[in-house]
This record gives structure tokens, sequence and C-alpha cells, in this order.
């Protein structure tokens, strides 16, 4: 799907975990995989995951309050563009590892691609982010956040034929992420982010209240 300056490779891989699974599957379910510039693959990272990266990357005195504008920004797209490329694919045979399959295919997507200088505001080594660079950290997160797109929107329209509401995937995905990096700040207390998840059945979908202080007034209301 891209290849990063760093030297990152970002693929996409079906089926995700959650396309043929007895119960409640979602069949346009994928996995980011992100292969690093070691020739590693990168753990599949789960939303876990991603808030113990939040909460490691507070030693490392960082600007948190621009990392959650970064995630802001993916969470409304600010710096997505719909592309559209010839890619290639290849077909596995998930019992042995072969490689089955391989072709072309011409895909319309929305691709992450924040310019230079919006990344500069947030610089730190990539041992702190599993040893990725910022852009392809970012960039995975916001194939996550498409994931749940797919889902969400496949829910809705096909299996309940019903408009799909943009609030659900994405977007209080990314604003969970602005939730554990306002708690990391200490600027909401241990129950309230615990009620957050409760409430929100395992997402904790960050107030507009909050959205200034946890930016450190990048984000401000109209």
């Amino acid at each position: 799907m891209k290849e990063f300056p760093t030297g990152e490779k970002l693929y996409i891989q079906y089926p995700g975990k959650e396309t043929v699974r007895e119960n409640n599957p979602r069949p346009w379910d994928f996995r980011p995989k992100l292969l690093l510039p070691n020739g590693e693959w990168l753990k599949d990272l789960s939303f876990k995951d991603v808030w113990d990266d939040l909460y490691m990357l507070k030693d490392f005195a960082m600007d948190m309050g621009y990392l959650a504008t970064l995630f802001f920004r993916i969470a409304y797209m600010m710096d997505t563009k719909k592309v559209t490329k010839t890619l290639k694919y290849e077909d596995i045979d998930t019992s042995t590892g072969e490689i089955v399959k391989t072709g072309e295919m011409e895909l319309s997507w929305f691709e992450y691609d924040p310019s230079e200088e919006i990344l500069s505001g947030f610089q730190i080594s990539t041992e702190a982010l599993r040893g990725c660079s910022v852009s392809a950290y970012l960039a995975y997160n916001d194939y996550l956040a498409q994931n749940e797109d797919c889902k969400y929107y496949y829910r809705a329209v096909y299996d309940k034929g019903e408009t799909w509401k943009t609030d659900t995937g994405r977007r209080n995905t990314l604003l969970t992420h602005m939730a554990v990096i306002a708690f990391i700040e200490n600027l909401l207390r241990f129950t309230e982010i615990t009620d957050m998840f409760q409430r929100g059945m395992g997402v904790a979908n960050l107030p507009t209240k909050y959205w200034e202080e946890v930016t450190g007034g990048r984000v401000t209301k109209a």
C-alpha cells in the first residue's frame, strides 16, 4: 500500500481475525502489516498495544499534546487524500505459507499523507516506536482506524440496511487514543476514563470539552 523513505513497507492482509469467526463475523475486516527496515515484521498491534506505547512515550519527555493533535487529524481525515493506484497482491496458503497466486489490481482508497511540516512537530527515535518512524507508525494507526470504518460500515449498510453513522469506527477509536493521552497527562482521573470505557463499551470517546487542553491549545472549538 505504501513505502516510506525510512524503509518501512505497509501492507494490508485479508482475511482479518474477525472475517470468518462464528459469532458476528465481519467480512470486510483486514489486518495492516508493517515490514520494518531491518526485514522484520512489526507485531500485529491491538489497541491495548497502542495504549501501552502511549504510556511509554511519556518517559521520552515528548510533547504528548502534539501527538494528541495528530490523532485528532487522523480521526477527522485532515491529512488524507483519495488515491487510485495499481497494486501488487499475493494469495498465500496460510497452512503452508506458500504463495499460490500473484497479480495486480487497481484500488481506490483514502490514503493518510501528512506533510513533512505536520510531522516535524513530533520527532522521536525509532526505538520508542517499536522500530518505526513516526510517519510509518501513524500510517499503521490510520489503517487500524480504516479497518474499524470498514467493519462498522459493513454492519450498518449490509447487515442492518441502515445509513452508517461515521462517529462509529475511526473517530471513536482515535478519540479513545486522545483520552488515554489525557489520562497520562493527568487531565482525566482514573475513575473518569474507566467510566468512559464502561459507558462506551470498550471505547473512551473523549468529550469535546477536553480537546483544547489535551492538544495543548492546538484544537479549539469554533
